[in-house]
């Protein structure tokens, strides 16, 4: 019996085995749905450093938009006076619209209306720099620089970089006579910093017109030098993005004199209500997001160690959860995350308060919702006296999750790929906003993709300090957009 029963355990383990490794081995990618022909990018006949000099005059352009501020309206109208003065050609083949004063929407129209339409974003608002950090900026943020091989300054790559990329590659076109059969729109929103209103009204004048695009490009993603999970490059397109909320957690209490407080008072009840919902749990893991996919398309650079524990999550859950515990990134590509971030109760060190109330940024993962969220920080908070729970304005949920195997996303990465040959593409998760989220009832798919190759440093410039781009990397987005509308519209 003994025999017996070691023999089946050794079968058992064999069967493990032989499963363990057939995962891991057929861990790969699905495969485009055909072959896409693109033009060839090297061909197109461009001054990259008279494109640059248009960059950093864009910049010049203070188009600081400040929550509950209307910003400085001049500043946006002699930027946008640039643009038709700097881009005539593209000016004189699109209509452009203003949308809710100063978001704009422009119409290349194509000769085949039964085309659905291409449309390309950006925005024209960058966040401020403010005065306490000046003196870490190696140049005037707003100065528009050109040094070292690359263009200084606010916006450069968030997100003026890719407007004057995107205006580039259409004058290039349009200069040259070319003509699209697709309608290409290209819309350019005020305040995507701080809030979106302008693509949601974009999008609401779409949807109202019952117009239906392809597919949307913007900004979220690009190339990074050094992916965590290879060590090597990696071009990222953003097939989703999560969500944003707040919650507002209100403590209330007697208030009175520090030197007879009540066992409980409303700034330590509210430390303790902040302190379970921080750690309430969540659900974390491969599936449910693109983190799977882009796992998958990384596949061929993932060392066979950790190509078997991706492919076996169901086996080694516990060894995933405890390698990733200690990696922000890792925690926020695969859940909800949970952030306090402010508080504020009291106006003397010996007064007790009657309220006191703090702020738990939440960014939404697509397995959860404002309302899952909402649910378990009540339950988490449940039995403490005095504490409300509200959202501090609408949440934004999570937006849908794109296609992998359409004929968009099949073209933005052949075109990736051609840009960059050495980074691999994989879709990824955008775990802060974009505008692209307000397009998904208005498009097919929506991606968000810069061809741009990142390193540390340059990710470290955007909404920090010393914000640049190389005229390298300006010159391979100009020729990604030439190639996206030429192998796309034309």
């Amino acid at each position: 019996m003994v025999r017996l029963s070691l023999s089946g355990v050794a079968i058992a383990l064999a069967a493990l085995a032989g499963l363990v490794g057939y995962r891991a081995s057929t861990f790969t990618a699905t495969p485009p749905p055909s072959a896409v022909q693109i033009p060839e990018l090297s061909s197109y006949a461009i001054d990259a450093e008279a494109a640059a000099s248009r960059l950093a005059e864009a910049i010049r352009f203070r188009t600081v938009t400040i929550v509950g501020d209307d910003g400085e309206p001049a500043e946006f109208e002699r930027f946008q006076a640039w643009m038709q003065a700097r881009y005539p050609a593209f000016h004189a083949a699109a209509k452009r619209e203003r949308i809710g004063g100063r978001a704009l929407l422009y119409e290349w129209r194509g000769s085949d209306p039964g085309l659905p339409p291409m449309l390309l974003l950006a925005h024209q608002d960058v966040v401020p720099a403010p005065e306490d950090t000046r003196a870490a900026w190696d140049v005037d943020p707003f100065a528009g620089i050109i040094r070292d091989g690359a263009v200084w300054g606010r916006g450069a790559i968030d997100d003026e970089g890719s407007l004057v990329g995107l205006l580039e590659a259409a004058e290039y076109l349009a200069a040259s006579g070319a003509a699209p059969k697709r309608t290409i729109l290209f819309a350019f929103g005020h305040d995507e910093e701080f809030g979106g209103e302008g693509a949601i009204s974009i999008a609401a004048s779409l949807a109202q017109l019952h117009r239906r695009a392809w597919f949307v490009l913007d900004e979220g993603m690009a190339a990074i030098d050094n992916h965590p999970l290879t060590g090597k490059p990696a071009s990222l397109i953003g097939i989703a993005e999560k969500g944003f909320a707040t919650l507002r957690v209100r403590a209330v209490a007697q208030p009175g004199h520090s030197s007879m407080p009540p066992p409980e008072t409303a700034v330590s009840s509210l430390a303790v209500a902040v302190t379970r919902i921080h750690s309430m749990p969540i659900e974390r893991g491969l599936d449910g997001g693109p983190a799977l996919p882009m796992m998958r398309a990384l596949a061929a650079d993932i060392s066979l160690m950790n190509r078997v524990a991706i492919s076996n999550e169901w086996l080694f859950r516990p060894l995933l959860r405890q390698r990733m515990a200690g990696s922000p990134v890792a925690l926020a590509l695969l859940g909800t995350t949970v952030a306090p971030t402010m508080i504020n109760g009291g106006v003397r060190p010996n007064v007790l308060p009657a309220e006191a109330i703090a702020m738990i940024n939440f960014r939404i993962h697509q397995r959860d919702t404002a309302e899952s969220l909402m649910r378990r920080a009540r339950n988490a908070v449940s039995g403490l006296e005095g504490i409300t729970l509200d959202w501090a304005a609408p949440p934004n949920e999570a937006s849908p999750i794109s296609s992998t195997t359409s004929s968009s996303y099949a073209l933005i990465a052949a075109l990736s790929r051609a840009s960059l040959p050495d980074a691999p593409v994989a879709p990824g998760l955008v775990v802060g906003g974009t505008d692209a989220r307000h397009y998904s009832e208005v498009a097919e798919n929506v991606y968000r993709f810069q061809p741009l190759l990142l390193n540390t440093e340059d990710m470290a410039g955007i909404h920090g300090v010393n914000e640049h781009v190389s005229i390298e990397n300006f010159e391979r987005m100009i020729r990604f957009y030439i190639g996206l509308m030429q192998a796309g519209a034309m």
